[in-house]
């Protein structure tokens, strides 16, 4: 089964291209926005509902919950049924869940608005990467990844200064209402700018793998549940949700194997290395990484004593950096390859983890800024051309799975990330102190510094030892391949 030439009608339209690309990039910016500016909010959030801090956490959680654990699914059926179809869905979900959001008038409702949002976020994330991967020809897939990659950033970087804006001068509401208007923008403009491809037609009448669906996504859905109880209750006394999870899939790999008409083939990880190792690559990297940020801020404003604005105009500089060399990765990947620039991208990572685990209390500023500028060197290295691999390693008819499984990869990752930076911490710093500040509460003492550090620097070894390997692994890559109608590997 494959997209029939005609269904893409993008053969030699730039134009038409860009605006495909403007559109996607506004739905790579609003899912990572969102998450951000959520996760600012939380605490006038609670003031206003008087919410402990274990009810509390669950708003921005719901919401990253929802994302890995339907965006493989989501995928597959966006491959069969139509993923442009499917992507207008996602901002129209997306509008209603953030709606409802802001009417909330009990913090329940709020978290169950918060996972509407997420199940849409996860429509808009799967079909962005996947509407590019089609549009775009291989020798420009890369540049239009990267641009969609900086908006991803971009969203990351404006969310704080946006989100200290409306938490402080307007209700909470304000930072809800305000990803109305930028979903329905988008929304209009699919009907506008993409309404020349027939990529959302139905190619062929197919079964849904029902089962397989619902097994995965239990499967997918425990885990997750798993990693981010953990970080509020306790991760032994929650393991049995790790097992049920790690037992489906189990379950779930043997399912598959054996019907016509698989949720997921199997054989994308057992035969195409490309696609299994730049996933495993891209969950490396988020594990590695993602809980800098979390790290950081209370490293900054506890042990250092920095104020939360100066704390976020110093982690600014590792997104502003991303943005600014992901286009310039992507564009690279197109000339050269993507596995050799995804590969140093990881080292440059994992060189400045190794370089932060040096710092202390009496560390200077551009003993942070400069490592910290590096790994957004790296990232900003790392992350279109790896995208590029993941999308070019399989035909057309599975770029909304491959979508999907790369964004599974990613949220995963960032969860396991923020488990493991926890874990770690949890010997310095008090359980109910930490989900005040994973709650994005600043707690000014009861932190031993010396004992922080020691934590600190064992999250930063680990993450470079993690780094280190993504360098090795983003560079396997399928010795055969097979070049498709649209260009694609």
């Amino acid at each position: 089964m494959s997209i029939n030439s005609s269904e893409l009608i993008v053969a030699n339209d730039d134009s038409f291209r860009i605006r495909v690309l403007i559109v996607t990039s506004l739905g790579a910016f609003l899912t990572p926005f969102t998450s951000s500016l959520i996760s600012f909010a939380v605490p006038k959030i609670a003031s206003t509902f008087h919410s402990n801090f274990t009810d509390i956490v669950w708003v921005p959680m719901a919401y990253l919950i929802a994302l890995p654990t339907f965006m493989i699914l989501l995928g597959r059926l966006s491959d069969m049924y139509g993923r442009i179809r499917f992507y207008r869905i996602g901002f129209i979900v997306f509008s209603f869940g953030t709606l409802l959001a802001s009417i909330a008038s009990n913090i329940y409702f709020l978290i169950l608005s918060s996972f509407v949002m997420g199940f849409g976020g996860a429509l808009i994330g799967t079909n962005s990467t996947a509407i590019i991967s089609l549009v775009y020809p291989k020798e420009k897939r890369g540049w239009a990844l990267g641009i969609n990659a900086m908006s991803v950033y971009l969203g990351l970087t404006m969310a704080p200064v946006l989100g200290g804006i409306l938490t402080q001068f307007f209700p909470w509401q304000a930072i809800f209402i305000i990803n109305i208007p930028i979903a329905l923008v988008a929304l209009v403009l699919t009907f506008i700018y993409m309404k020349r491809t027939r990529i959302d037609e139905i190619r062929k009448k197919e079964k849904i793998d029902s089962i397989g669906s619902l097994i995965f996504t239990g499967s997918i859905f425990s885990i997750v549940l798993y990693l981010s109880l953990g970080q509020i209750y306790n991760f032994f006394s929650t393991i049995y949700l790790l097992v049920i999870g790690l037992a489906l899939i189990v379950t779930f790999v043997f399912f598959e194997r054996h019907i016509e008409n698989p949720m997921l083939d199997i054989s994308l990880f057992t035969t195409n290395r490309t696609f299994s190792a730049a996933n495993f690559t891209a969950f490396l990297n988020y594990v590695s990484t993602f809980s800098i940020t979390f790290i950081f801020s209370i490293f900054l404003q506890i042990i250092l004593g920095y104020s939360p604005f100066s704390a976020g105009m110093i982690l600014m500089i590792e997104p502003i950096l991303m943005v600014v060399f992901s286009p310039i990765s992507g564009k690279m990947s197109d000339k050269y390859g993507s596995r050799g620039i995804a590969s140093a991208g990881m080292l440059i990572i994992a060189i400045a983890f190794f370089i932060l685990a040096f710092i202390n209390g009496k560390s200077g500023i551009l003993s942070m800024i400069i490592p910290l500028g590096i790994l957004g060197i790296g990232f900003g290295l790392f992350s279109a051309p790896n995208t590029n691999s993941v999308m070019g390693s399989v035909s057309s008819n599975k770029v909304g799975v491959a979508s999907g499984t790369l964004g599974t990869m990613r949220f995963t990752g960032q969860l396991l990330s923020l488990a493991l930076a926890s874990a770690i911490l949890s010997v310095s710093i008090p359980h109910s102190m930490l989900i005040q500040i994973f709650s994005g509460v600043t707690v000014k003492s009861g932190i031993d510094a010396s004992t922080f550090e020691n934590g600190f620097r064992a999250i930063m070894i680990f993450s470079g030892i993690l780094s280190l390997i993504g360098s090795y692994t983003s560079l396997l890559r399928t010795k055969r391949q097979i070049t498709n109608k649209n260009g694609d590997v």
